[in-house]
């Protein structure tokens, strides 16, 4: 496939667009006042799935070729939501593969949507290896996060919105777990809003991204050790990657306690609660808020599914 355009988000719009609304991109008065900045806050925990991957589930699944009967994928999560809720409204099917361990609730709301849920290995690598052979077996689809074209284009509608709603944002800052979202606002940031700086974040706890950022190559990482599942990876999105090392300017790394310190402050200023991955982005401007000073930011809150942790920390802060 050639290289995406701009032309070919828009094109995903008009299919996803049929299915997600968009969702809403407000001003935070709190966020404002206690860093300094102008912060923005995109909920897109306010999907059908609380998370942004609806939108790359619901146009790959549309995309689908003519005797492919389905998508078969591996997810800690969220992923296998967005795949789910795609196949789901186009009449295919899903098998979704999670490792041993993965959140009971993400893997309720995986069954719930109508996917076949199997539990295969322990670690994410040990899914997708599974899921591939599943999909050799049942002439479905293998559609891994961070390596499919049109999972990334339907991703990047989100992009679109926020320019939309906020021509004139200065900073964007964008949670990273294998880096399909960010790969996404490279294709929408860079051509709409070129002045504006775009920011990954990982966990240092899951800093494979960020390393191989760092190091212009991709890095493999031993299996991630963060609670935050939409950031649990140990090696970068092949196909995304490239989009990753040429367009984005910055790139920071936050600690586990800073994405439930983030949370509770998330909650307690917007109302809203983030899993750990939708922490991020408010996390790395909580550690580092004079880069930010006199800007206009905004925070994706990328998913807002229940995580436990999380829970406790609120009950004890």
């Amino acid at each position: 496939m050639a290289t995406p355009s701009l032309a070919d988000v828009y094109r995903a719009r008009q299919v996803v667009g049929r299915y997600l609304a968009p969702t809403p991109l407000l001003r935070s008065r709190g966020l404002s006042e206690r860093t300094g900045a102008d912060v923005y806050v995109k909920y897109e925990n306010l999907s059908p799935i609380r998370s942004f991957k609806g939108r790359g589930g619901v146009y790959c699944a549309s995309r689908l070729g003519a005797g492919i009967a389905g998508i078969a994928c591996a997810s800690t999560g969220n992923h296998g939501q967005g795949m789910a809720l795609g196949t789901r409204l186009f009449g295919q099917r899903a098998v979704v593969v999670v490792p041993e361990g993965a959140n009971p609730r993400k893997m309720a709301a995986i069954a719930e949507m109508g996917a076949d849920l199997r539990v295969h290995g322990a670690h994410l690598g040990d899914a997708n290896e599974e899921a591939k052979r599943i999909a050799v077996a049942e002439s479905l689809a293998f559609v891994e996060d961070g390596e499919d074209p049109d999972v990334m284009i339907g991703c990047a509608t989100l992009g679109l919105e926020i320019v939309e709603q906020c021509p004139d944002y200065d900073d964007l800052i964008v949670p990273v777990g294998g880096g399909n979202l960010l790969a996404a606002m490279t294709l929408v940031t860079k051509t709409l809003r070129p002045e504006a700086r775009l920011i990954g974040v990982q966990s240092s706890a899951a800093p494979a991204v960020y390393s191989s950022w760092r190091e212009k190559r991709p890095v493999h990482l031993g299996p991630a050790q963060t609670f935050a599942g939409g950031l649990a990876t140990s090696v970068p999105g092949l196909y995304t990657f490239p989009f990753l090392r040429d367009h984005v300017d910055d790139f920071r790394v936050v600690d586990d306690e800073a994405l439930l310190d983030a949370a509770v402050v998330m909650l307690e200023e917007t109302g809203h609660l983030p899993e750990g991955a939708g922490a991020a982005a408010l996390a790395a401007l909580l550690a580092h808020p004079e880069r930010h000073a006199g800007r206009i930011v905004v925070v994706l809150l990328s998913g807002g599914n229940f995580e436990s942790v999380i829970w406790q920390r609120v009950r004890t802060a």
